[in-house]
């Protein structure tokens, strides 16, 4: 028999049992199942405020089946099931306990499993978001080359006393941005907090007069593997060209760092920057969606 709970925490050892049931998703399926907002909601850092559910069953080694968490900021659930305990109802038993408790808006399923497809078709949902996974082959790609600094304005990295700049530039850049504009000091300082970060593979613009930050490349390196973490630009500077300088600048931060693969995450229907990294040389190599209830037109 399978047991459904609500929480608002979890104890270590429900965190460590959920963790472990991610890493074994993650091997079966290619992806993860979980995103990293996720993961620091679930290990308590940050400011997001999520709710847990547990699928478990008696069986003292299967013992946790499946984990869901509901982000209440926007009302989105990422869900996973253990790879050998699927087509058993878990999933859907899951979701419909959530459906009816919490009202969810939308579900994320990274990568677009065919058990993701399957479990949305039955509640009904229809993909409303679609976020594309694109890659840089340094071992097929000619060397970027450095595009100078738009005149006025200066290449640098970040310094600590920049976090309440770089939140607000953040905020405007991603103003109608579900996840990315919302973050606070708070949630950079969590990011900041991980292994891999350093100041200086968050590369920044500045106003050369004023030295205040106008824009930023957050870069990631882990081994071999580079990311365009997050690139943002104040609004009132759009069109100047900072975008496209600070792209080249941190994907060759990123090569001289070792980097052989650079990835990156883009929102489906922002045509025109999916098409400023396809230029750079970045091509899609999967999808993540979101699925909710669309709207009918009437």
């Amino acid at each position: 028999m399978t047991v459904i709970s609500r929480h608002l925490d979890l104890p270590d050892t429900d965190r460590l049992a959920v963790h472990r049931l991610a890493a074994m998703a993650h091997r079966s399926d290619g992806v993860h199942p979980l995103n990293e907002a996720a993961q620091l909601a679930l290990a308590g850092q940050g400011t997001a405020r999520v709710v847990h559910w547990l699928a478990t069953v008696a069986d003292p080694v299967a013992g946790l089946v499946g984990y869901a968490q509901l982000d209440l900021r926007d009302r989105s659930v990422q869900l996973v099931v253990a790879p050998d305990q699927r087509r058993r109802g878990i999933g859907r038993a899951l979701a419909e306990r959530i459906t009816g408790t919490d009202q969810p808006l939308s579900w994320w399923a990274f990568g677009d499993l065919p058990g993701a497809r399957a479990l949305a078709s039955a509640l009904g949902l229809a993909v409303v978001r679609g976020l594309l996974v694109m890659r840089l082959d340094l071992s097929r790609s000619a060397l970027a080359a450095a595009i100078p600094m738009p005149d006025g304005f200066v290449l640098d990295h970040y310094r600590s006393s920049d976090l309440a700049r770089l939140v607000a530039v953040n905020a405007a850049a991603f103003a109608t941005h579900p996840e990315q504009g919302i973050l606070t000091a708070a949630d950079f300082e969590a990011r900041m907090n991980e292994p891999w970060y350093r100041n200086t593979d968050l590369l920044v613009a500045r106003d050369a007069r004023t030295q205040e930050l106008v824009g930023y490349h957050w870069t990631k390196v882990e081994g071999d593997e580079g990311e365009v973490y997050v690139i943002g630009i104040d609004p009132g500077l759009n069109g100047r060209g900072l975008g496209r300088a600070l792209l080249e600048a941190g994907i060759i931060h990123m090569q001289n760092r070792g980097a052989s693969i650079i990835d990156l995450y883009v929102e489906a229907a922002n045509e025109r920057v999916v098409g400023i990294y396809r230029a750079a040389g970045f091509e899609v190599i999967h999808v993540d969606v979101s699925y909710g209830h669309v709207k009918e037109d009437w």
